[in-house]
C-alpha cells in the first residue's frame, strides 16, 4: 500500500478511527458477550481526547487528563496502561504515513453503527 500523499492525522480523527476499531472488535465476538473493561476504558479515554480535540502537540497532556477523568478517584493503573497503548499508537501515527493509511482503511471496514458513548448499542 502506498503511503505517499497521506494527509496527516489529527487527534480527533485518530480517536474516532481507534473507536471504530474497538467497536469492530466487539462486533466480531461470536457470543453475546459484554464489552470487556479494557475495551470500555479505551473507549472512555478516546472519547475524552476526541471531545477535547487538542492540538497534536498537546495529545499526551490531554491523554494524561483523560486518565484521571476516567478513573473516577480510583487507582489510575488500568487507565494508565490503556493510555500507554494509545500513546504508542499516536506516536506511530505521527511518524508513519503507512500506519495512518492502514488505520483509515481498517476503520473504514468496521461497522460504525454505534453512537459515541454507546459502543454496543446497549440502552
Amino acid at each position: 500500500m502506498a503511503a505517499e500523499g497521506v494527509a496527516p492525522l489529527g487527534p480527533a480523527e485518530f480517536c474516532a478511527l481507534e473507536r471504530q476499531l474497538v467497536a469492530g472488535m466487539a462486533m466480531r465476538k461470536k457470543r453475546n458477550v459484554k464489552m470487556g473493561p479494557v475495551q470500555q476504558l479505551k473507549l472512555e479515554l478516546l472519547e475524552h481526547v476526541e471531545t477535547a480535540d487538542p492540538d497534536p502537540s498537546l495529545f499526551s497532556a490531554v491523554l494524561a487528563e483523560a486518565v484521571v477523568a476516567v478513573s473516577h478517584g480510583l487507582g489510575t493503573g488500568p487507565a494508565q496502561a490503556v493510555a500507554s497503548d494509545l500513546q504508542m499508537d499516536w506516536n506511530l501515527a505521527c511518524a508513519s504515513p503507512g500506519f495512518v493509511a492502514w488505520l483509515r482503511q481498517a476503520a473504514a471496514q468496521r461497522p460504525d453503527s454505534f453512537p459515541r458513548g454507546d459502543p454496543l448499542g446497549e440502552r
